[in-house]
């Protein structure tokens, strides 16, 4: 039961680095993609065509909004588990974070080892 807060605090400081880490990898993505479709880049013998710079915008937007939404994804789970609701979904965002070493790998097992604890399952039960 102790372990509850500090699980829901590992959740929102995770998450809020995911999220962090979503928007660099966003304007990396595009200040590439822009470098890519410069003029000075065009006038170039051996540029890249100008669709390559497009490519890395849209590929790079598309991944930095899938991590942006995993990183809510965390923080939502730690809301869930401050308000002791929602346990499976909560085990279902710990299990997807175990694939992120080392941190959320971390994270992901001390929270499923959390909320398969009888006690925990008790207070989620509200008996």
């Amino acid at each position: 039961m102790r372990n509850l807060s500090t699980v829901s605090i590992l959740h929102y400081v995770y998450g809020g680095f995911i999220c962090l880490m979503a928007i660099f990898l966003g304007f990396a993505m595009y200040a590439v993609g822009s470098m890519l479709n410069s003029d000075l880049m065009q006038h170039e013998m051996d540029a890249p065509p100008e669709i390559v710079g497009h490519l890395m915008q849209s590929i790079g937007s598309g991944v930095a909004f899938a991590v942006l939404a995993f990183g809510v994804f965390v923080i939502l789970s730690g809301y869930w588990i401050s308000k002791a609701r929602n346990r499976t979904g909560s085990m279902v965002i710990a299990a997807l974070c175990c694939l992120s070493i080392p941190f959320g790998t971390a994270l992901g097992v001390f929270t499923l080892i959390t909320l398969s604890n009888d006690e925990v399952k008790q207070h989620y039960s509200g008996i």
